[in-house]
């Protein structure tokens, strides 16, 4: 009798107990969801806030995706280079080359002769490549065959005009001027001289502030004390360049985008003319005076019609051919 007693009174407290504990379990349940969700959260808030400079190299990989790198046979230098490498971000860009490659003869028809770069199995004039591929940026390296052609402000007008006619095919695009990088001290050939690259880079640079063309300065960068390009980037005792050069190029373009990414570039690409003392005060002065008649100027635009040079298609430059 006693024993069943207890037995019963045993029984009891364990239905109490058991029935307390379920509750407990589920809340032990309920709090280690919670903390588990709570981790997942900070885990989350890590990776969305990660390290701001691996955020910025993510960035400045996208920034090259569907660049179009335009140019001479030190730009097909540079293209073999990034084809070695096509699982970094050099692998987004392409390549529109050529040997001998100037904007003199890219203004030529489609010949024989001609040496605009192959896109699709043919020569094609450069804007009508780059129209075809919709480029969002185009980074042009051109001068080495342009030095003997012409004289350098006549450079200047013929690059003026490769360049609207990349905009007349390609109108949102962004351009991007890279600076002539030098020749081995001594090793100049009639105007293709240090001294004229120098003068040639400076025209650039007011060109590319002019237009709200983008300007990268690569030539500082492979020079020596002197202005010379080193003996170590140099491949052929004359201008093409090394796998090292490459990875100054490299280096360049990525500090390049950087800047161009946090809006500190010297160059800012915006697509319009940045805002000087003088425009802005002529801009005020027409904006006071409303019924003064602004007279019906051509457009600064009609320079981006396409246009050729028809006659000569002799290769007359300097010849600078891949090794």
């Amino acid at each position: 009798m006693k024993k069943g007693w207890k037995y019963r009174l045993l029984s009891g407290f364990s239905v109490m107990i058991l029935a307390g504990a379920v509750p407990m379990a589920v809340y032990a349940e309920e709090e280690s969801a919670a903390q588990a969700q709570e981790a997942s959260a900070e885990t989350a808030g890590e990776t969305d806030g990660e390290d701001p400079a691996l955020v910025m190299e993510a960035a400045i990989d996208h920034y090259f995706a569907g660049s179009v790198f335009t140019g001479d046979s030190v730009m097909m230098g540079f293209r073999n280079y990034a084809m070695n490498r096509r699982n970094t971000y050099l692998g987004g860009i392409q390549f529109l080359a050529s040997g001998s490659f100037s904007v003199h003869n890219a203004l030529w028809p489609v010949s024989s002769k001609s040496v605009h770069p192959v896109f699709q199995g043919q020569q094609r004039p450069v804007w009508e490549s780059v129209g075809m591929l919709q480029a969002k940026r185009i980074f042009m390296f051109f001068g080495l065959n342009d030095m003997n052609m012409g004289t350098l402000e006549n450079t200047c007008d013929c690059y003026a005009q490769v360049i609207a006619n990349i905009k007349a095919h390609c109108p949102d695009a962004e351009i991007h001027i890279i600076s002539m990088t030098y020749t081995k001290q001594g090793k100049g050939r009639g105007n293709l001289n240090n001294t004229n690259i120098r003068r040639f880079n400076e025209l650039l640079k007011q060109m590319a502030l002019q237009n709200g063309w983008g300007f990268v300065d690569l030539a500082s960068h492979l020079s020596d004390a002197n202005g010379d390009l080193p003996a170590e980037y140099c491949s052929d005792n004359y201008v093409h360049q090394t796998g090292a050069a490459y990875d100054v190029w490299s280096a360049v373009l990525r500090e390049y985008a950087r800047t161009q990414i946090e809006g500190t570039s010297q160059f800012p690409v915006n697509g319009q003319k940045p805002q000087t003392d003088d425009n802005l005060q002529e801009s005020q002065e027409t904006a006071s005076s409303e019924t003064e008649e602004t007279p019906e100027d051509e457009p600064e635009t009609q320079v981006s019609r396409v246009l050729t040079s028809g006659g000569n298609t002799s290769q007359t430059g300097p010849g600078v051919k891949a090794d």
